[in-house]
């Protein structure tokens, strides 16, 4: 039987779900909940382990946005200056809720049959400990790559998007050729992901006796016409073959003084989610046409509104070479080799635009624990989603 060699070896590496554990739990000991943040605990402390480690083998990048947040960038300093390749993980997590629907206090990290419990174990601190401990493992093995690598900590995904905004000015991943973001992508590896644009409504019509609507125009019920118009807009477009099709949900509306009066007013907020192939002017042309059409059925009715937030819509092509090299390597760890789409947006929406590179989305833990109450990671997919970075990295240093 032949020997495996070193080469061998290191192509079979995985961390063992005691270093998983250990790198987890202290991520998920830190409050980073929204609003606060407090994202710059972890990246001093990111910083004091690399320093413990082979500080000259990297270059430290720092973001302080504010007193209590910052994002981080950990250069692998390589052979070339230009090139390489970026990890993603933001650092932040939204808020837990009510704390007595936990089954354990949030920020613990209490492990139960090889699972952590917590807020962010799931999105993404798993994700930040893969990288982290790759990132420890080829500092440990001396590692030069050929270009350099960046492992990248974001502040304030969860909301803004601060952080990646931060970076993307900066220039630092301007030659970069391609990205990961380690988001949980439930054993999967996701090539394209849901762009978002948040509409916030203004309608005013005339108020009326409830008695005699006829007499009024009821602001509320223009407000649900308007939703209903731009949801069959969107229902006319072309199905994306994985992310389906794009999506308008009514997610905020208020108006109204009694009961007995038909209101003159309303405003509404909306959450619209579009898929590769829809841009931003063609949600403005649907709003566009919505808008006039209701105020021209509704003679002295007024329809405004503003853009809360837009994120596009992104995908790497099936036939790009980082993906089908990333596949290769997945089935390897017992994760999927079929693409998938993610609904939610990441930090690739407002950075992959510009770049104009392919990229994925493959990280530890079921994205459909996001956010959510009891929230957990298996810590043997910490360990696998490493072990793809790894190799991953191994096979273009090789």
């Amino acid at each position: 039987m032949r020997q495996k060699s070193r080469k061998d070896t290191e192509k079979d590496w995985r961390p063992t779900i005691e270093q998983c554990e250990k790198i987890l739990r202290t991520l998920v000991q830190v409050n980073t909940c929204q609003p606060e943040g407090n994202e710059s605990i972890l990246t001093r402390w990111i910083v004091n382990q690399i320093r413990k480690q082979k500080e000259s083998a990297v270059t430290v990048i720092p973001f302080e946005h504010s007193k209590n947040r910052s994002s981080l960038i950990i250069k692998l300093k390589g052979r070339k200056k230009e090139g390489g390749l970026a990890f993603v993980g933001h650092l932040d997590t939204v808020a837990c809720g009510n704390m007595s629907k936990w089954d354990y206090q949030p920020h613990m990290g209490v492990t139960k049959k090889g699972c952590m419990f917590g807020r962010g174990t799931a999105d993404m601190k798993g994700g930040d400990a893969a990288m982290l401990l790759v990132l420890e493992k080829l500092l440990e093995e001396q590692t030069i790559p050929e270009e350099p690598i960046y492992f990248c900590f974001t502040a304030d995904e969860e909301n803004q998007g601060i952080g990646i905004q931060a970076i993307e000015k900066s220039g630092e991943l301007n030659t970069i050729r391609e990205m990961i973001i380690c988001e949980p992508s439930n054993e999967q590896i996701s090539i394209c992901e849901k762009g978002a644009v948040w509409l916030r409504i203004f309608v005013t019509g005339h108020g009326a006796h409830a008695s005699r609507p006829d007499l009024g125009i009821n602001a509320i019920d223009l407000s649900y016409q308007f939703a209903m118009e731009m949801q069959r807009y969107l229902m006319e477009e072309p199905e994306h073959p994985i992310l389906l099709r794009s999506t308008a949900s009514v997610t905020r509306i208020s108006g109204g003084i009694m009961t007995n009066m038909i209101p003159a007013s309303a405003e509404m907020e909306m959450d619209i989610r579009t898929v590769p192939g829809i841009q931003y002017e063609d949600i403005m042309k649907m709003a566009e046409k919505a808008k006039n059409k209701l105020e021209t059925n509704h003679l002295g009715a007024g329809i405004t509104y503003q853009v809360l937030n837009y994120r596009p819509a992104i995908g790497t092509k099936k036939e790009s070479v980082f993906l089908k090299k990333i596949i290769n390597i997945a089935e390897k760890f017992e994760i999927s080799t079929i693409p998938r789409g993610t609904f939610f947006y990441t930090d690739a929406s407002q950075i992959i635009p510009q770049l104009s590179i392919p990229f994925v989305i493959a990280g530890p833990g079921d994205d459909s624990l996001a956010h959510c109450t009891n929230e957990y990671i298996e810590l043997d997919s910490v360990a696998r989603f490493a072990g793809l970075y790894y190799q991953y990295i191994l096979g273009e240093i090789c």
